[in-house]
């Protein structure tokens, strides 16, 4: 024997024998490093366990992987990632059993018969649904799926933990497939599972999927990235190792200094795929300090963040203290920036040991602990919402599967979000009665319009009043991004008037058409033009869709674009007709670099000129011409000039314009 392997089939000339003995071989080995993994359970529990696993052996008896190996060797695998997390019983042979039904070998209800019916649940939550038992479309039935076992997961999250130890065994194994099911298969992980893996603390396996799956998914991008960052790290380092030996040298307690290198994936999304951004040399990596004492408490933390910060020169804005008030999601650290060198920062993370661990690998009695987390809330809130397979996908994405940051109230309270959310979703996260008198926010010390995109470590302020909103409220309801808050503002619809909500929905189907140039006037005044658009979104009448939108339900955005759809290709005769013989006009879309003229009627007080071009500033949009006149006793109207760079920053410009105190209306002239 040599190497752990018989050479007796090499001898011989049997290669298909070598291999069915190096498959035993391997088999075996895995079969005992989980059995040795193990030993943390309880003998009560531990019994079952090895049952499962004799029991696993014989059910999937004479299958194999495409690699060739026994498919036994991949639910051990997948059950030997789970006891790496210290998973309970229960767990651990639901992964040695999740394929077992979908491959054929038995029924769920054999698998409740003989190990339990919480044994069941787990499998059956993570059995994908089949042609025989969802009939539709491949990606529909992929969606639900997702759905069937993301709704399990709400009330149970070591679901999650599963897919992900069956994911993570899957990728490491993606060579044998072919190359279309391999960048499926790398897409499907790197826009699921990697955030999944980020949300639940598996830092390591995060890693894991982005190195293997970005090559996969995206050849070209992963070649170039690596090649560019492998460039700009050698530049780098020399200065790095110069600030990690004198880190060394400066801390009083012995401690363990390394850079940590952020994966290919991870600096291309971060720097939206502008490989000139690299140039940023305190965004690429970070440099991380752990006391080698492994029983070392956060005092070591304090006491080495001191020792640093008198021998550099540090970015005071940077500072964060995640020690004595952890995120959300329980990680804990002392971040801070050092400057190095000339237009050179690197980022310092300082932990103990167990911080550490607990950020990268974090072990399932941490969440078992804590049954109302923030990602059970949110894929609890998620489920509970009838959408069809597109919109759940979309909103999976937006609210769950999304980067998050973390913005500071006044008070000193961290609130999580999705990146991307505003300050309606804040209000909603705080207490939902924020929501009706909310009128503007304090981000950072600037008042800002509650719409704003929100960023990572700002400190929002939010303001009240108790003047009528005039349409905000509505407006709330369709620019609010998390799931939480929209629920929210739409249960809060279900108390107002359906008149009340007609009205609301026409207010905002003005400004949304306006916004487009669309024509106004013959969809308000025509029922035939009503009844195609109305057929066209699924609605009962056009009276019900203004009442649909006022309340939130439909998005104001997407009705614009169907009516423009409409005018591009009329389906009725009359409509047809008069789109031809050009009665009605369909404008062009808005391109880059278009100049947009538009009236800003506003009161004539002190300061509204001031917030009004703010809202252009904050946005980087360039007002290349203006007009102010007067339209009648302290009212005005300015005509303005700008330059917009696509159809999202000019809706985003007129929200915001919307919001200002003291606006009365805009109009798009061209």
């Amino acid at each position: 024997m040599t190497n752990g392997r018989w050479p007796v089939a090499q001898n011989f000339g049997f290669p298909l024998l070598r291999r069915t003995v190096e498959c035993s071989i391997d088999m075996y080995d895995k079969e005992q490093e989980f059995l040795a993994a193990i030993r943390y359970v309880p003998s009560t529990e531990r019994d079952g366990v090895e049952r499962a696993l004799q029991q696993v052996k014989t059910w999937h008896e004479g299958q194999f992987r495409h690699s060739g190996d026994p498919y036994v060797v991949h639910p051990i695998a997948t059950a030997l990632f789970l006891a790496k997390l210290e998973c309970g019983g229960a767990t651990l042979i639901a992964g040695l059993l999740h394929d077992v039904v979908e491959d054929g070998c038995t029924t769920f209800d054999e698998v409740e018969r003989l190990f339990g019916n919480e044994v069941r649940r787990l499998v059956d939550a993570v059995t994908k649904l089949t042609k025989l038992r969802y009939e539709g479309k491949r990606s529909e039935r992929q969606i639900a799926s997702l759905r069937k076992m993301l709704l399990a997961a709400s009330d149970d999250l070591r679901v999650i933990f599963i897919k992900i130890a069956d994911r993570l065994h899957n990728i490491e194994t993606i060579g044998a497939l072919s190359s279309d099911k391999q960048e499926r298969i790398a897409s499907e992980t790197l826009e699921i599972y990697v955030p999944f893996a980020r949300m639940v603390g598996l830092w390591d396996t995060k890693r894991r999927f982005e190195e293997i799956c970005f090559p996969i998914a995206f050849p070209l991008e992963a070649r170039q990235w690596r090649e560019r960052i492998a460039r700009r790290r050698e530049e780098l380092l020399p200065w790095r190792l110069s600030a990690i030996a004198r880190i060394r040298k400066v801390t009083q307690a012995p401690t363990e200094v390394h850079l940590i290198l952020m994966t290919d994936y991870e600096l291309y999304r971060k720097f939206g795929g502008n490989p000139l951004r690299l140039r940023d040399a305190g965004s690429i990596d970070s440099v991380q300090v752990l006391p080698e004492d492994p029983n070392a408490d956060a005092r070591a933390c304090y006491e080495i963040l001191g020792d640093i910060h008198q021998h550099f020169h540090v970015n005071p804005t940077a500072f964060r203290d995640f020690v004595s008030q952890p995120l959300p999601n329980g990680y804990r650290a002392l971040h801070t920036k050092l400057f190095i060198a000339h237009d050179h920062q690197v980022l310092l993370r300082m932990q103990t040991k167990s911080m550490h661990e607990y950020a990268t690998m974090r072990k399932m009695s941490a969440w078992m602990g804590d049954r109302e987390n923030a990602l059970a809330k949110v894929l609890h809130a998620l489920s509970a919402r009838e959408e069809k397979p597109e919109e759940y996908l979309q909103d999976l994405k937006e609210n769950v599967l999304k980067e998050m940051i973390n913005v500071v109230t006044p008070s000193g309270e961290i609130v999580t979000l999705p990146r991307g959310a505003t300050g309606i979703d804040l209000a909603a996260a705080l207490d939902t009665s924020f929501i009706t008198h909310l009128a503007a926010m304090r981000v950072n010390g600037v008042q800002r319009e509650v719409t704003g995109e929100l960023h990572d470590g700002d400190t929002v302020e939010l303001l009240f009043t108790d003047v009528d909103g005039n349409g905000r409220d509505a407006l709330w309801r369709q620019r609010a991004k998390t799931i939480a808050a929209k629920e929210d503002l739409r249960r809060m619809a279900n108390g107002i008037s359906p008149d009340k909500l007609e009205e609301e929905g026409k207010f905002l189907l003005v400004h949304e058409c306006g916004k487009h140039l669309l024509p106004l006037s013959w969809l308000f005044r025509f029922s035939f033009l009503q009844r195609e658009l109305v057929g066209r979104l699924k609605q009962e009448d056009f009276r019900n869709l203004l009442e649909q939108i006022g309340a939130g339900i439909v998005s104001v955005d997407r009705v614009a674009l169907e009516y423009r759809a409409l005018l591009e290709d009329p389906t009725g005769f009359l409509l047809h007709l008069l789109v031809r013989c050009h009665c009605i006009r369909c404008p062009r879309p808005l391109v880059p670099g278009t100049m947009v003229t538009v009236d800003v009627t506003l009161t004539d007080r002190p300061g509204v000129l001031h917030a009004m071009t703010r809202c252009f500033a904050e946005r980087g949009v360039n007002i290349v011409g203006t007009n102010t006149y007067e339209v009648s006793k302290g009212i005005v109207c300015d005509r303005l000039g700008v330059e917009v760079k696509d159809v999202q920053e000019f809706s985003d410009l007129y929200d915001a314009l919307l919001q200002v105190p003291g606006v009365q209306g805009i109009r798009r002239i061209r």
